[in-house]
């Protein structure tokens, strides 16, 4: 499930419309609220905390780290360390290839299409 598709059900469960739940995080019109469920458009922290908070649940949840909606703080925070520290790993591992000359890009790309096919 997505984070617009939890948004949603989120929103669903709690009864409010796009148009309410865009009141309580202070926009002028159900459109972003839609734009965010539909998908086309990513969050960024402060965004999700705000959606968690208009929504009475976890950002955790809302992200799909759990299907739990409402956390601990320690579990929460938790969670938002290891995701952070992924992100990190993943910039680096960017940064690395980023590095490489142009004929070791071109046989990792081919290394990763092999991965593709093979799962």
């Amino acid at each position: 499930m997505t984070t617009g598709e939890r948004i949603r059900k989120r929103r669903q469960e709690l009864g409010l419309t796009q148009e309410e739940l865009a009141k309580k995080l202070g926009n002028k019109s159900r459109a972003s609220v839609c734009t965010v469920e539909n998908g086309k458009e990513d969050l960024t922290t402060t965004r999700i905390r705000q959606y968690a908070e208009a929504l009475e649940c976890s950002p955790a949840y809302l992200m799909g780290w759990t299907d739990e909606e409402n956390l601990p703080l320690h579990q929460e925070e938790k969670i938002s360390s290891y995701s952070s520290h992924l992100l990190d790993e993943s910039k680096d591992i960017i940064n690395r290839y980023e590095r490489l000359p142009e004929e070791k890009k071109s046989s990792f790309r081919n290394y990763l299409k092999f991965l593709e096919s093979d799962s």
